[in-house]
């Protein structure tokens, strides 16, 4: 199988580098991140037997005229990083596609990436960070009439790791420009529906399952002015649960998703507002992938709807969505919402100053469903707009200011309730208060130095953390960073969670280096997260595109 990947993966670089050279356009990329484990008997970490891990993707893309083609190779020497799926492994081509797109229609044939409406219903998509590709292979054909009705149409297998699952995905979807079609001007109005169903052999189950699960959506959009609205509604049709790979298929239970987005923004403001209802939404290419902890087999998008922090002490108590039926922890979905505010203060005012100030405030709160269980029976009932328990609240404020010509700073300030045990099954209930404080200051011949303080106050679970992190640019290419988070209210041992590291940029090439100690927990990017063991190590990445 690998000879054979090498053998295409070549022959697919030499035809396009010969095409390329009479006419169309050829382009890629190179990733690699490599890592050293050591072991850390303060956080009782010990090194895995491969001890040093690499992942690579190495891409290329051709293109002339209306035809595209594309092709990834990976390699997972001896096999990808901790917290990543483990079925990463080896090496071989994961991703291939030939793309027609002349007009209004669009043809891809092989792997490709979707989504449909907020992603609710439907989404694929990759992130190394989270370790996340569930590309579908199959073929997609879209077509767009008359610049009012867009459709897609899609069928295939699901990736996973060097393969694709055995289960079938129909889809379609249809946007449609109501605004056009009324030819109005000053109102814009859209809406969509969208259809996925997973097929899966259930012949041999001894059971009464079905074999197409389906979900369904339909939404509308409303821009007049400043004013924006959105509104999706996602039906998911009755299944199974899987418990720790166990099927269980005496009841099956329904599900749905009530998504509601309010906006409105003019010079120097801006207000958005979310309200979302999860009962019991998210859905697996296959029912045995359900709950797995790498988001593996993943159909549909459900990410946390909270302010997405960049510090590192804001970030030690973050929030998944709550989306699938636990009877264990009495859990069933989720209730809530969040606010943003941006305003920006003019210059030579008041509170604007000489440069004028920035300010950002955020309210998220998040309950499970009002529910009652019968765990003998198996079945729940809930009250559907009534919040239950509190999982999670995060109100924060940020302010931007430039102080002078050469110096900015930005100042936080977070209030956080996390529900540990009802979010992580253990644990207690943590009330925290987080302050940050950025500055940035640019010198002479392009060089510029940060200095990022933190703090994290608690009585519970851990207790209080303090963070410190220095940047110097020696230009636009050059950065070093030494940075260090301390559990100093630890009762049981205090820790020092340190990273020291430098990177350099050259055009199309990145190059870092970071060693430390990485703290185990939640890493999120845009709401989806994957767990990161404790560990501690050297870490080297490099990409290059072309």
């Amino acid at each position: 199988m690998k000879k054979k990947s090498i053998i295409l993966f070549v022959g697919f670089l030499m035809t396009i580098n010969v095409q390329a050279q009479f006419n169309g356009h050829f382009s890629g990329g190179y990733e690699a991140y490599m890592q050293y484990y050591q072991d850390d008997s303060p956080t009782n970490f010990l090194a895995p037997q491969d001890k040093l891990r690499s992942m690579q993707y190495f891409n290329a893309q051709y293109q002339t005229g209306s035809f595209n083609m594309g092709i990834q190779y990976e390699a997972y020497l001896p096999q990808a990083f901790l917290g990543y799926n483990p079925a990463l492994s080896g090496t071989g081509i994961a991703t291939y596609f030939a793309r027609y797109k002349k007009d209004n229609l669009d043809i891809t044939a092989g792997y490709f990436y979707e989504q449909f409406g907020s992603g609710l219903v439907f989404r694929t998509w990759q992130d190394r960070q989270l370790g996340i590709d569930n590309a579908v292979k199959g073929l997609r054909v879209k077509y767009r009439f008359n610049d009012v009705v867009d459709l897609t149409v899609l069928t295939g297998n699901q990736r996973l790791a060097f393969e694709t699952t055995p289960t079938t995905l129909y889809a379609a979807n249809t946007d449609i420009n109501i605004d056009k079609l009324i030819k109005t001007k000053s109102l814009g109005f859209k809406t969509g529906f969208s259809y996925v169903a997973r097929y899966e052999d259930v012949s041999n189950t001894n059971s009464d399952l079905p074999s197409v699960v389906g979900l369904y959506s339909s939404r509308i959009g409303l821009t007049k002015g400043n004013f924006t609205a959105d509104f999706e509604y996602v039906y998911k049709e009755s299944d199974s649960r899987t418990v720790n790979h166990v099927l269980l298929d005496q009841v099956l239970f329904d599900g749905d998703a009530w998504l509601f987005n309010m906006g409105y923004s003019q010079r120097g403001l801006g207000i958005n507002a979310t309200f979302r209802r999860l009962e019991n939404i998210q859905m697996y290419s296959m029912r045995q992938l359900e709950g797995n902890s790498y988001n593996s087999g993943v159909i549909n998008f459900v990410p946390g709807l909270t302010k997405q922090h960049d510090f590192s002490l804001a970030n030690i108590y973050v929030y998944q969505a709550q989306s699938g039926i636990s009877f264990g922890e009495e859990k069933v979905g989720e209730i809530g919402g969040q606010i943003d505010v941006f305003y920006t203060f003019k210059r030579k005012t008041v509170l604007g100053g000489k440069y004028g100030t920035k300010l950002a405030f955020n309210f998220s709160r998040w309950n499970g469903l009002n529910t009652v269980f019968d765990i003998q029976k198996q079945i729940y009932t809930t009250d559907f707009f009534k919040p239950g328990e509190l999982y999670f609240q995060d109100i924060n404020i940020e302010i931007r200011k430039k102080l002078s010509k050469r110096l900015k700073t930005v100042a936080s300030y977070i209030n956080l309730k996390y529900n540990k045990p009802k979010l992580e099954g253990e644990g207690e209930f943590v009330n925290a208060q987080i302050a940050v404080l950025d500055f940035e200051l640019k010198l002479a011949k392009k060089r510029s130095t940060r200095l990022e303080l933190q703090h994290l106050s608690t009585p519970d679970d851990w207790k209080n953390w303090a963070a410190v992190l220095f940047e110097y640019n020696f230009n636009h290419n050059i950065n070093v960073y030494a940075g260090d988070m301390y559990n100093y209210g630890n009762e049981v041992e205090k820790l020092h969670y340190f990273n020291v590291g430098a990177t350099y940029n050259k055009s199309a090439m990145r190059l870092s280096l970071n060693y430390g100690r990485q703290r185990g927990g939640l890493l999120c990017v845009g709401g989806v997260c994957r767990y990161v063991p404790a560990n501690k190590g050297l870490t080297m990445s490099m990409s290059v595109s072309f």
